[in-house]
């Protein structure tokens, strides 16, 4: 009886033994295999190895705003006499941009100043010594308009100017909302980019790989006029719309495939 229990002992003892011995060399090959399927995120790339170009896309569209800064300038032998003259061209001014049916709300002071002249000594040739000339004062006030309405471009000019208006800055076209027009010039970017990293790639005799790098190019997306085209605006002062360009650039980096 003895002896019976002590060999199922040893028995016992003997296959735990084995048990320890096959989890031990389990464990030692587990991590070969894992070794050898590195995982996707272990996969290095050389940074100094890529193409890297500067794509360009650009959508032309019709604008549907156009933005005129337009004033009145005085002069006179005093701050108030200009200032009061200049306040009721002013006015005039205002009363006919709003009855054309320019909004309050499109229309914006932009600039108002006060300047002095002062007076100089000139040389009269009757009297054979210099005389001083008067000082005065220049008022300036100007006022941006926004117009929504594109067929009255030129009517708003012809008023402006019929109202006293002695100052005309600028005129601009725009698209008052561009998000379409860039989102479509963004994709020619990235397209554009694309051809570009080839075509090197193929004067390098090298493979292109994945992109490794995208950043837009800050400043590239203002849209711009060109005045191509002139229409018939209603009023008498020629005036060119065209078209407006919106443009976007991108630059993008490639991988070289060793």
């Amino acid at each position: 009886m003895f002896k019976r229990t002590l060999f199922v002992a040893v028995a016992i003892v003997m296959v735990a033994s084995l048990g320890l011995a096959g989890a031990w060399a389990l464990g030692q090959t587990k991590p070969a295999v894992l070794a050898q399927t590195p995982a996707p995120s272990e996969v290095k790339y050389n940074a100094a190895q890529t193409i890297t170009v500067v794509g360009q896309g650009t959508v032309s569209v019709a604008p549907d705003i156009a933005r005129i800064t337009v004033g009145v300038e005085t002069t006179a032998s005093t701050v108030a006499d200009g200032s009061t003259e200049n306040q009721a061209k002013m006015k005039a001014l205002l009363a006919a941009l709003k009855a054309l049916g320019i909004a309050e709300k499109d229309i914006q002071t932009t600039n108002y100043s006060i300047m002095v002249n002062r007076g100089q000594e000139q040389p009269v040739a009757d009297v054979g010594k210099p005389t001083a000339t008067a000082t005065t004062y220049t008022v300036s006030n100007n006022v941006t308009a926004t117009i929504r309405d594109l067929t009255l471009v030129s009517e708003v000019i012809d008023a402006a100017i019929e109202a006293g208006a002695n100052n005309i800055w600028g005129i601009s076209f725009t698209v008052e909302k561009p998000d379409a027009a860039l989102a479509d010039a963004r994709a020619k970017a990235v397209a554009d980019a694309k051809l570009r990293a080839e075509a090197l790639a193929k004067l390098g005799e090298v493979t292109l790989g994945p992109v490794m790098a995208m950043s837009e190019v800050i400043g590239s997306s203002s849209p711009v006029m060109y005045s191509v085209a002139e229409r018939g605006l209603g009023g008498d002062t020629s005036v060119s719309i065209g078209e407006v360009e919106v443009s976007y650039q991108i630059q993008v980096s490639y991988y070289i495939e060793p």
